[in-house]
């Protein structure tokens, strides 16, 4: 079977279908694997067939007008509309049908704008999987963690998804009439599929964390996570190692891909903040502003590292609360510090906290060392946050997300 696995957004983002492509692959299929430009080498790595849609992820969440955006500053969003998301859109859809248009099967993430207009116009079965919980459900809303308007109003909440398409909508139809030859498209975006066929539905998340909302219906799906495990033969490198083995425990402290407008700030609040908690810490250096900052010997810098081999040898973790690096962490069994900055991290950080498995979230832009070293000193010294951490690891150790996945997918 050929299957056309669509990924898009940060690598917390498309590491899931990697992890997919690599387990389908085993079972004999035909995958390509489309995703940002910069996940090119990573990806064939792998031993998958790749395809770039047309832009690279890393570049674009680095650029200084993203930083404003991100940090609060939406009059610049007007500018990068002009500059760079309308031609992004216009290669993205250009290139979602180059991956797809051969597939039997698309299997695609919500933010591929396109992958329902290539199934209508090619006949490929439909499959949308969701790192987080984007269906509509009665029983919560969307990523408002602290709210709960009712069934019906929380249910509304999910037509923001929808309105994701209107500002593309006269790309999409002038990309849908000269390469697709099909007429307009529906004016919000086709979650569910489009008017020929019916998208499975799946949400790559454990029923341990979220468990499955009752309302949803047949065709939607929450499989577990998809984990990618790239530690198998890894191991410290001689500085990491000794400074593992110089005390307790540290704390991992990394915020992914995300960006901020004073990054050489926000380290310093962080090595202050670890200071001030006397912890002992990795500090992860994929956010910036550590370059040229002098970091106390409790402090060991690291570029990175897999977190499923790295995650063991730490005593607690503190992320962005990116989708992840949250499965990640609480599949490590170690209680979590979140600190959000924006889009489903506050979301991620809450369900943390209402699980039990670490402390209310900070939000990254209002953080200072005092507020961390207060969020550290009851992350490393609140024995329930441990027990309740490991007791979701056991749940998700006995869940095969991947194996139901395919079955899903495939059929059987």
């Amino acid at each position: 079977m050929k299957i056309a696995l669509l990924g898009f957004g940060t690598r917390g983002d498309v590491q899931p279908y990697v992890a997919l492509g690599k387990a389908l692959k085993a079972r004999g299929h035909d995958i390509l694997l489309g995703a940002p430009d910069n996940f090119n080498d990573w990806v064939e790595e792998h031993g998958l067939k790749f395809h770039g849609l047309g832009i690279d992820m890393e570049a674009f969440l680095q650029s200084p007008e993203i930083r404003r955006v991100m940090a609060g500053n939406w009059f610049a969003l007007a500018k990068i509309w002009r500059q760079t998301i309308h031609p992004m859109v216009l290669n993205l859809l250009e290139n979602t049908w180059e991956a797809g248009k051969d597939a039997d099967v698309i299997v695609y993430h919500p933010k591929v704008v396109g992958a329902t207009d290539v199934s209508e116009a090619t006949g490929a079965r439909l499959v949308c999987a969701a790192p987080i919980p984007l269906f509509p459900t009665g029983e919560f809303p969307l990523l408002m963690p602290k709210r709960n308007f009712g069934a019906r109003l929380n249910r509304f909440t999910y037509n923001g998804y929808y309105l994701a398409r209107p500002p593309y909508l006269k790309i999409i139809n002038r990309w849908r009439s000269e390469s697709l030859g099909l007429g307009k498209g529906p004016a919000l975006a086709p979650l569910g599929g489009h008017k020929g066929g019916m998208a499975t539905r799946i949400c790559a998340v454990s029923p341990s964390v979220i468990p499955r909302p009752d309302d949803w219906g047949e065709n939607m799906h929450m499989t577990g996570y998809w984990f990618l495990d790239e530690g198998h033969g890894w191991s410290p490198n001689p500085a990491l190692a000794d400074f593992l083995n110089a005390g307790d425990p540290p704390v991992y402290i990394g915020f992914g891909s995300m960006t901020t407008q004073r990054p050489g700030h926000l380290a310093r609040q962080i090595v202050e903040g670890v200071r001030r908690a006397g912890v002992r810490a990795l500090l992860a250096t994929g956010w910036g502003g550590l370059e040229e900052l002098d970091v106390p010997g409790t402090v060991h810098v690291i570029e990175g590292a897999p977190h499923d081999a790295l995650f063991r040898h730490v005593s607690a973790v503190v992320h962005h609360g990116g989708a992840g690096t949250t499965a990640a962490g609480l599949r490590a069994g170690r209680p979590t510090l979140v600190c959000p900055l924006s889009v489903d991290q506050p979301f991620w950080g809450h369900r943390v906290w209402a699980l039990g498995c670490g402390p209310e979230p900070q939000r990254l832009k209002r953080l200072t060392a005092d507020s961390f070293a207060r969020g550290l000193e009851g992350l490393v010294q609140t024995d329930s946050y441990r027990t309740r951490a490991a007791d979701i690891a056991r749940s998700i150790a006995n869940e095969d997300g991947i194996g139901r996945a395919i079955e899903i997918i495939t059929g059987g």
